[in-house]
């Protein structure tokens, strides 16, 4: 983009869009125009360097992916942590629940003997109706493999 025109009036301009001052015949500023144009330079080639420089940018890198790895275990830390103290409580509510239920039904049953015995004896009836239907089943099923392997 370095425009000049010289002796036509135009201003000249450099590859950034400033406008350059126009070329003097005094030593001085020629060398403070080439020193500043060296820096400019330098800075440049410095510049291209560490993007051109793929280890230490790959360096950088890792480092920046180990610092979010370290906030992402910091966090989930905090929430196991928070989990286990919420999961605590709602054991102590539970078990406390659970205290309070019995201690109801103890109660009642206390209140009631019959009715809970009836139950109970109603269920120890049930669970014995079931054995026995399932060892039934169970030397049949034994006759007929003996049966069948004959």
């Amino acid at each position: 983009m370095s425009t000049s025109t010289g002796k036509s009036g135009h201003t000249r301009t450099t590859a950034t869009g400033v406008p350059d001052v126009p070329p003097t015949d005094d030593p001085d500023v020629i060398r403070a125009d080439i020193a500043q144009t060296r820096a400019e330079l330098g800075d440049t080639v410095e510049h291209l360097a560490e993007r051109a420089d793929v280890k230490t940018r790959a360096k950088e890198k890792v480092a920046e992916v180990k610092g979010q790895a370290g906030q992402v275990k910091d966090r989930a830390a905090d929430t196991a942590q928070a989990a286990v103290a919420g999961a605590k409580d709602a054991v102590q509510v539970t078990a406390v629940r659970a205290k309070e239920a019995t201690r109801r039904t103890v109660g009642k049953a206390r209140q009631r003997p019959a009715q809970y015995v009836g139950v109970l004896a109603g269920l120890v009836t049930a669970l014995a109706a079931v054995l026995l239907v399932r060892r039934r089943r169970a030397a049949k099923g034994a006759r007929l493999r003996r049966w069948w392997s004959r």
